[in-house]
């Protein structure tokens, strides 16, 4: 037996008045001589015999009632009810159920998924009107601790029926937690956990904590479901995805490397990995992976329209389906409009060179000192070759918000001018020129070229990675300090070098368009370098953001005046919610906190699809291999203070049921004290009228 509130014991003090009274009225009293008396008969001796009786009679039944009305309010139980009629013991049951995407593995029983949600439902069918339920799934414990119980079990069965997998890591430890937390809000006498979980050994990859946050009236089940028949199977997982394009052009290829992790344990052999660009197949590779290994693949597909694209890379099917795909979002450009101030020489050679890049480029043609007329809201670039550039606060604004600038050194520049006007604005210094024009008998070449950096991503033959490029003659040349080196010379000093400024990238190019001092406008380097060197700061924009389900994401949007106080996100599923823009000095943007599922997400400003962002699931429950039962269980005994109270169940149905109904405290006594209360209370007021009858007589 146990009372659900033992300190109402103490109230059993009180049983000790009726004995007080009793013992009080036994003083012995001063007899005093009456003479009206002496005619008296002298009471018979029954009769006080019977009265005496009476008297004790009463005590015990004060008594009585003073400790029945105790044990009432003090509610004892008993564990197992034994046959008697009453109300079971009130129970406060948590059922956590693991719907982490790994449970979407099939065995001989099907779906491990459908699985917990049999053994659920035939858990609902072991509770009772009195008793309050909690659902809680494992990859959604935010706002479980402020949960309301159920008493509702015909809305239990609907709310497990139409459960669906989550695509977040089930944590096994946090959701102890929550279950704690929610039973210690419980004053039922039974508190019960039920954990229904494929006992994935990811779930549980930290330390075991060893503090204890279940009491010694919880009691836990735990239900394992699958039986490790999946794990010889092969899982491949898409463990991470780079976009490596930097510049998006229609019809030029998009650079994509993926990363295969093989989580079973059999090698796997040419496995198809595709690149979808907005749901049609643009490229596909193949890789072959070892057990327990990683290969990184190399993908690649060209966007048939400009836009904002969306796409992922997708490997074949095996044990689980969830963890085969990863998405990606980038803009791609249709035509770009550049103005290009420079000398009538250096104008004549980049016109000529611009028009090669297939239409990509308009340009807008000005002198150095009409640049400030230039609205360079209009423009995605400068080009500003063998110019100083006027107005450097402007154009330095002008690329710190976003814009590109390409700049051509020559003689028409003034070193000093320059560093201290535009250089100084966008954070670049030139350095002392090397090298003499007059005297073409001694040239620099090319020592080096990035093949890598985008502005050549495809310009090289990469059958070839060792055949240089035919290098032109430099005679001289003015090197600028710092930057990212694209090109360097065979005097050490770099020709071609990338700037960062604020949110826009300038390329320098240490020799003007021109023959004055070198021979590069003649060279089949010169069409690339000048051509994909406006389009890589002109429209270049970083591939969208990605994050991982359930974490928040920051977007950058375009900085249009047309952006309303808010935009509407698009879930994958369909589902919108309008958030609100926030506009700061760095520029606009939002911050999203429901990335709930896997996919592609559209900000909407009206009608207009104005950025993307895409959630991947975390690469977590790829890993399907099981724990030991002993590691599992040594996991929840370490975090419970009678850990007699665990017990693992092998099965589902009816076969579970005997066992936790009999560990259950099964009848509550409360109502059964009441009543003999009661009965005290009637005894004594009948037997309390008798023997003031007696006395009378």
């Amino acid at each position: 037996m146990t009372f659900l509130n033992p300190f109402l014991l103490v109230a059993m003090a009180a049983a000790a008045v009726p004995l007080l009274l009793h013992l009080l009225n036994l003083r012995k009293l001063r007899t005093v001589e009456f003479s009206s008396l002496r005619f008296l008969k002298e009471l018979q001796k029954t009769r006080i015999r019977k009265l005496k009786l009476k008297q004790i009679l009463l005590l015990i039944l004060r008594t009585a009632l003073v400790i029945f009305a105790v044990l009432a309010f003090a509610r004892p139980a008993l564990r197992g009810s034994a046959g008697l009629p009453g109300a079971r013991a009130a129970t406060t049951a948590v059922i956590l159920i693991d719907n982490s995407f790994s449970m979407d593995v099939r065995d001989e029983r099907g779906s491990r998924f459908r699985q917990a949600q049999q053994a659920a439902l035939d858990l609902v069918d072991l509770l009772q009107e009195n008793d309050d339920a909690y659902l809680i799934p494992m990859t959604d414990l935010k706002g479980a601790n402020d949960a309301e119980p159920t008493r509702s079990r015909d809305g239990l069965r609907n709310a497990i029926s139409s459960m669906k997998l989550g695509y977040r890591r089930a944590d096994l430890d946090d959701g102890l937690r929550v279950a704690a937390s929610l039973l210690d809000k419980s004053e039922n006498l039974n508190k019960e956990l039920y954990i229904i979980t494929d006992a994935q050994r990811s779930n549980a990859s930290g330390a075991v904590d060893s503090l204890h946050i279940f009491g010694d009236a919880t009691r836990i089940y735990l239900l394992p479901i699958g039986n490790g028949s999946a794990l010889g199977s092969a899982n491949l997982g898409l463990d991470s995805i780079r976009v490596l394009s930097s510049v998006f052009e229609i019809n030029k290829p998009v650079e994509m490397r993926a990363w295969v992790h093989n989580y079973g344990e059999s090698d796997v052999q040419n496995v198809p990995v595709s690149i979808y660009l907005n749901g049609e197949r643009a490229g596909q590779s193949s890789v072959t992976v070892a057990a327990g290994k990683t290969e990184a693949v190399e993908l690649s597909g060209p966007p048939k329209h400009p836009g904002l694209l969306s796409g992922r890379v997708e490997i074949e099917g095996d044990a689980l389906d969830a963890d085969n795909r990863r998405y990606f979002a980038f803009p791609v450009g249709d035509r770009i409009t550049i103005a290009v101030a420079g000398s009538p020489e250096s104008l004549n050679y980049l016109g000529l060179a611009l028009p090669l890049a297939g239409g990509a480029i308009n340009v807008e043609r000005t002198s150095p000192g009409g640049l400030g007329a230039v609205d360079l809201s209009r423009v995605s670039a400068v080009v500003l070759a063998d110019a100083a550039g006027a107005d450097a606060a402007r154009l330095g604004d002008f690329v710190a918000n976003g814009g590109g600038m390409v700049i051509y050194g020559g003689p028409g520049m003034d070193r000093n001018a320059f560093n201290g006007g535009l250089g100084a604005a966008l954070g670049i210094g030139l350095g002392a020129g090397a090298g003499n024009a007059a005297d073409k008998s001694k040239s620099f070449s090319f020592a080096s070229v990035d093949r890598e950096h985008p502005i050549f991503n495809g310009v090289f033959d990469p059958a070839n990675p060792g055949n240089l490029v035919e290098s032109p003659a430099i005679y001289q040349m003015m090197p600028a300090a710092g930057g990212e080196t694209i090109i360097r010379l065979s005097n050490g000093q770099p020709f071609m070098s990338e700037f960062r400024h604020g949110k826009g990238r300038v390329i320098y190019i240490a020799a003007p368009p021109t023959g004055a001092w070198s021979d590069l406008p003649l060279k089949g380097i010169f069409v690339p370098i000048a051509t994909r060197s406006a389009l890589y700061v002109g429209s270049h924009r970083d591939a969208f953001p990605r994050t991982t389900v359930g974490e928040n994401v920051t977007v950058n949007l375009p900085s249009l005046a047309t952006i309303p106080d808010q935009v509407k996100v698009i879930a994958p599923s369909g589902r919108d919610q309008f958030v609100p823009v926030r506009r700061l000095p760095g520029g606009v943007s939002i911050t999203y906190d429901r990335t709930d599922e896997p996919g592609t997400y559209k900000v909407m400003s009206g009608n207009d699809s104005i950025a993307l962002f895409t959630a991947d699931m975390g690469s977590g429950e790829s890993d399907l291999t099981q724990m030991t039962g002993d590691r599992l269980r040594s996991i929840i005994a370490a975090r419970m203070t009678a850990p007699k109270n665990l017990t693992v169940l092998q099965s589902s149905g009816g076969d579970f049921g005997k066992s936790i109904v009999e560990s259950r405290f099964g009848l509550e006594l409360w109502k059964y004290m009441l009543v003999l209360a009661l009965l005290c209370a009637f005894a004594e007021m009948v037997v309390g009228r008798a023997t003031q009858d007696t006395v009378a007589a």
